[in-house]
């Protein structure tokens, strides 16, 4: 088996040598959603065993970094009451074992069962808020769906800028307790939504709808409609209805608006404009407070990379309605018209503009992006050329490089790593959109698949000639 392995290792390198380097690359994996956090005591010291063992394969293998998740209830789970222990443990045991440490501020729930991971944001949050002159419902802080149905996997974005003092706090708890180790810590990643991706919450892709219906979101989506249009007059004729008051402004009501593609409509257009601003602005104020307070004096964390994440699962190279998903996860606007557009990956322009306007805004360039589910996007036949810009893998790469931000990938799924097209398709991106970095989840899935394994060395030695 292991002869089978090298010698598609040997295909993929005859089909790959002429493909230009970037010039910096790291390899990177991610580490178990929590290690050892368990109330069996041999399960316990097993998971920290096979945690350090695998550390050492992975230092062996050539990774630079090792990806964890900070989750937000478990280093603060009571209000200003933080505790670092457990990272303070797994940290150091990442830089003992001569590898860097690339932290990942979760703000956001992981409710998995296929990773077995169940870790919401913190309780006391969703009650500290309810006497706020800002809120009216319970509910405004988290995200409403077009049925009514609530989800908790992130703050709603429309309360970002009641709950900043919550991320500002957390990040400056963060400094004063790692401060000592920022030589030992290669970037600092930033949830900004579900997943960590900047995105709203979508579950069936298939039938998403827009999570638009918290009596915030509403008067954040009237503000914006009376910002452009002024009266309720012109909103009338521009839509084409007949309302009589600016509160009479709502987010689509039926299931027509979905079925009928009413987010061509005028109204529609609007609409989405207003759910991407949103999403954007979201990022801003997240991104530029934690760049502030990592960048503040005092703080040893001054130019370190951050990174932000963004989804590639969403995305589908197929046209017209198969977008609909990125358009109700906030990526993506109906204004913009690509329904036809040979481009199948335009529309992202407004999520990479507002990485640029937080990094120009704080005055700080090493900001990097990380694209999920880069083996989904980046088919073999593609290459950096006219082509190239019907994979989102490329668009990404263009957008970020003619904005000066990083580029970086990171797999979807643990089930591709057995899949010999979905590393040829890693490779393609990583060479030819040129990809400063990859991330492959999770550590032990790469120590116990020997193609993985292989393949991934394979990676790694080339980009280091």
């Amino acid at each position: 088996m292991k002869r089978e392995y090298k010698f598609l290792i040997l295909i993929f390198l005859f089909n790959a040598m002429s493909f230009a380097k970037p010039k910096a690359f790291t390899a990177n994996v991610m580490a178990p959603n929590l290690v050892g956090q368990t109330s069996d005591l041999v399960k316990n010291q097993d998971q920290w065993a096979k945690f350090e063992k695998d550390l050492v394969k992975m230092k062996e293998l050539g990774i630079q970094s090792i990806s964890t998740h900070i989750w937000w209830s478990i280093a603060e789970p009571e209000d200003n009451k933080f505790d670092w222990s457990y990272y303070n443990k797994l940290s150091q045991i990442i830089i003992d074992k001569g590898l860097k440490w690339s932290p990942i501020i979760s703000f956001h729930s992981c409710q998995k069962i296929s990773e077995n991971c169940n870790i919401k944001v913190p309780s006391w949050i969703w009650s500290k808020y309810k006497d706020s002159d800002q809120i009216e419902d319970p509910r405004d802080l988290k995200f409403v769906s077009f049925d009514g149905s609530i989800n908790e996997e992130y703050i709603s974005f429309w309360a970002t800028d009641i709950v900043a003092i919550e991320y500002k706090e957390f990040i400056q708890s963060f400094i004063n307790n790692f401060n000592k180790l920022d030589s030992n810590i290669l970037e600092i990643v930033v949830s900004l939504g579900p997943s960590g991706e900047l995105r709203y919450p979508i579950s069936e892709l298939q039938q998403s709808k827009p999570q638009a219906y918290s009596q915030l979101a509403k008067q954040s989506f009237r503000s914006f409609v009376k910002s452009k249009y002024k009266t309720v007059d012109n909103v009338n004729s521009s839509w084409d209805v007949e309302l009589k008051h600016i509160n009479d402004i709502q987010p689509p009501q039926n299931h027509s608006f979905f079925l009928d593609k009413g987010y061509k409509s005028t109204y529609g257009k609007d609409f989405y404009d207003w759910y991407n601003n949103s999403l954007t602005e979201h990022g801003i104020i997240v991104l530029t407070t934690i760049i502030r307070e990592l960048n503040k004096e005092g703080s040893n964390f001054i130019n370190t990379p951050i990174g932000t994440i963004i989804p590639g699962s969403i995305w589908t190279s197929k046209n017209d309605n198969d977008r609909f998903s990125e358009l109700n996860a906030g990526l993506i606007r109906s204004s913009d018209n690509f329904w036809k557009n040979e481009n199948k990956a335009s529309g992202y322009e407004y999520i990479i503009s507002s990485f640029k306007e937080a990094s120009a805004l704080t005055k700080f360039d090493k900001l990097n992006i990380h694209l999920t589910a880069i083996e989904m996007t980046a088919p073999k036949e593609m290459k950096l050329d006219g082509t190239s810009d019907t994979s989102l893998a490329f668009e990404i790469s263009k957008l970020a490089n003619d904005s000066n931000l990083g580029i970086m990938g990171q797999n979807q799924s643990v089930n591709v790593l057995g899949s010999n097209q979905a590393w040829d398709n890693i490779w393609n991106a990583v060479q030819n959109g040129n990809y400063t970095g990859l991330t492959i989840k999770t550590m032990n899935d790469i120590s116990e698949n020997p193609l993985a394994y292989d393949f991934y060395k394979w990676i790694i030695e080339n980009m280091n000639e």
